[in-house]
């Protein structure tokens, strides 16, 4: 749900923040007084396209941050236009293209500025599954798809091999042999560098080795300690002094003794030396043919057993690979099957639905129907493609709505489609703009139940000139301009709480003063919304 939206140096809004809360929020305001530039702002928090020249006049750069509550927590979006444009997300970089991702997810927005997201048929069969509750039989036919796509690659590449013939079964035992002959084991490499290192030098290794333990046995660490524990006989006082000179001269009897198996053990033999440069040639002549190090290699060596076992019966493992083939398709199409007999059903239901509420939304006459048009090849999303037709006036063809439909129909037609699937839409935050295009009376009226029952299950934004929408607001906004300290016009924004003030722009929208009369109609269009269903 969106919380709060800040502007700063945005057009005419030199600094403006809004907080919107759960339900329906109207925007109201004067023609020209800058509502939908609330929702541009908005826009551009969610990835929407921007540039230096939406800059407030004088300023440097414009800033907006759209603030979100998102699975219990906090999820702020910013940007920033001027000669550098940036986008953050919690603080982190980000770029319009990864805000537009994660917006799709936020908020929808329909309205003459933006991209009508409902003219994309995969965007229409989205809302279709969505009504007719078979979302999951999608994710079904998607696993099926998967599995039926990684059966059909094992068998191209069983019938690659196969088709290859002997000659490259050949090659992959030969392969196969080279890695199985050099016993190749891990961490062999650098074992045999550290050997190497010590035979190269072992004269020497094994002088100072000799000198080390000469050493520790002449340093008179024995006498001391001899002589301490003889004194710790006669002063107990001393006990401590000589327990740990008996344990160092233990310590150092130790580390003479393991000095000394070291030198003993050290081979000098030119032979040894030859042996280990000559293993080491020879790994890394497989490393480098098999990925660089001795790891890859016997991965390599593992991989190459898997492949020649299968290739010792090419002709049964194809077999076997058609039937799983096979089964696995028969399994696609079983589930493609349901979705397509679920979407069928659900696109009946879903433009009986629309129709009857397209009737209350001043379309009378407009003609809603949903076409499944089949697919080449059953894809991971069905065998079939949604595609929402549309005819405004009767006598008319019906037609795909990028083609027919206005902005204002668009707007009244996805309003239709979100109240009538309410309960199945994911989208938390919905934006009308123009959705009262051309209508007014009790037409206008129908349009603020709808707005007011879909703000029941989930937040609604709604740009309108129309007073009887506005009467349903939970929340209502007014967007004023006024002269700023520099004489310049700026837009601003702020919650209308009472019901005084509420009565007065409603008068205001009705009859562009606020006089008795209107004042009077307009707490009767507030009683009347509070009662309506």
């Amino acid at each position: 749900m969106l919380k709060e939206l800040k502007v700063r140096d945005l057009a005419l809004v030199a600094e403006s923040r809004v907080r919107f809360g759960p339900g329906l929020n109207l925007l109201t305001g004067e023609t020209g007084s800058g509502k939908s530039l609330i929702v541009d702002a908005l826009g551009l928090t969610l990835g929407a396209r921007g540039g230096a020249d939406q800059v407030r006049h004088g300023a440097q750069r414009a800033t907006v941050e759209s603030v979100f509550e998102s699975g219990g927590s906090a999820l702020v979006l910013e940007r920033e236009l001027g000669k550098r444009g940036t986008a953050r997300i919690d603080g982190r970089s980000a770029s319009p293209v990864q805000l537009r991702e994660l917006g799709r997810n936020l908020v929808a927005v329909h309205g003459q500025h933006e991209h009508h997201a409902l003219l994309d048929t995969d965007t229409q069969t989205d809302l279709l599954d969505g009504y007719a509750g078979c979302r999951e039989m999608v994710v079904a036919v998607g696993v099926a798809h998967t599995a039926w796509a990684a059966a059909t690659s094992a068998l191209a590449e069983l019938e690659t091999m196969r088709s290859r013939g002997h000659r490259e079964q050949e090659y992959l035992r030969w392969q196969l042999e080279e890695l199985k002959n050099a016993n190749l084991r891990p961490g062999e490499d650098a074992a045999l560098a550290a050997e190497r290192a010590a035979v190269r030098h072992a004269a020497r290794l094994a002088e100072l080795g000799h000198e080390s333990v000469s050493a520790l046995h002449e340093d008179g660490i024995a006498r001391a300690s001899a002589a301490v524990g003889s004194a710790a006989d006669l002063d107990p006082r001393l006990a401590p002094q000589a327990a740990r000179l008996a344990a160092l001269e233990e310590e150092v009897a130790d580390v003479a003794a393991e000095l000394r198996r070291y030198s003993e053990a050290l081979d000098s033999d030119p032979g040894r030396l030859e042996a280990i440069e000559t293993r080491l040639a020879v790994l890394d002549a497989i490393k480098r043919k098999h990925g660089g190090t001795l790891e890859t290699a016997i991965a390599e060596e593992e991989r190459l057993q898997r492949q020649v076992g299968a290739t010792e019966d090419l002709d049964g493992a194809v077999a076997a690979a058609e039937r799983e083939r096979d089964q696995a398709r028969a399994r696609l199409e079983a589930a493609a099957g349901r979705l397509t007999k679920a979407r069928v059903e659900g696109a009946r239901r879903m433009q009986k639905a629309v129709a009857a509420e397209l009737q209350g939304l001043s379309l009378e006459g407009a003609r809603f129907e949903v076409e499944l048009r089949p697919r080449a090849e059953i894809g991971p999303q069905g065998a079939e493609l949604a595609e929402m037709m549309f005819s405004a006036n009767p006598g008319e063809p019906l037609a795909p709505l990028a083609r027919v439909a206005s902005g204002g129909e668009l707007a009244r037609l996805m309003l239709a489609i979100k109240t009538v699937g309410a309960d199945a839409d994911r989208m938390p935050t919905l934006v009308f703009d123009e959705v009262d295009a051309g209508i007014g009376g009790e037409a206008a009226t129908q349009v603020g139940l709808r707005l007011k029952a879909l703000g029941a299950k989930r937040q609604v934004l709604v740009v309108t000139h129309l007073a009887q929408i506005a009467s349903f607001a939970d929340h209502h906004l007014l967007v004023e301009k006024s002269p700023g300290s520099d004489g310049r016009n700026v837009v601003s924004v702020r919650e209308l709480h009472s019901d005084d003030e509420r009565a007065a722009e409603l008068a205001r929208m009705m009859s562009g003063g606020v006089t008795a009369k209107a004042l009077a109609r307009a707490r009767e269009l507030l009683d009347e919304a509070r009662t309506r269903k």
